[in-house]
């Protein structure tokens, strides 16, 4: 019956279903559940490699190509740069401390890239005050 139920996971909630199954189960995964899990593990990482070969068609379907070491999401943004968090980073975007021309919005995706480079949310004058 596990294995069936193993074979039709087509949702991430099948998934938790099947687990919670397995999971309740007592004694060890019997040969014929290891041999359907370790079918649809592989079911699943075909799935993941298309997907992934998708997305980066969709990156370049208009002839434009976004390589990943010079865009980054904002959340890889947050990361690579050290701030403290993605909001930030998309207040920066919205703010303009980031150009709009360092940033491109993948509708296919529902994602936004910027461009890899150190922004700083201040700007500095070039001016000193001096007191008297």
């Amino acid at each position: 019956m596990v294995t069936k139920q193993i074979r039709a996971i087509a949702t991430p909630e099948d998934m938790d279903s099947v687990s919670a199954l397995i999971r309740a189960e007592e004694g060890t995964i019997t040969p014929e559940v290891q041999e359907a899990l370790l079918e649809k593990l592989k079911e699943i990482t075909i799935i993941s490699r298309n997907a992934q070969q998708e997305a980066k068609a969709v990156l370049q379907l208009h002839g434009i190509s976004y390589p990943l070491t010079d865009w980054l999401t904002p959340r890889n943004y947050a990361k690579k740069f050290g701030v403290k968090n993605t909001e930030t980073v998309i207040n920066w975007i919205n703010r303009g401390v980031i150009p709009a021309e360092d940033v491109k919005e993948i509708e296919e995706l529902g994602i936004r890239l910027v461009r890899a480079v150190a922004y700083s949310p201040r700007k500095h004058s070039s001016h000193l005050t001096t007191t008297v």
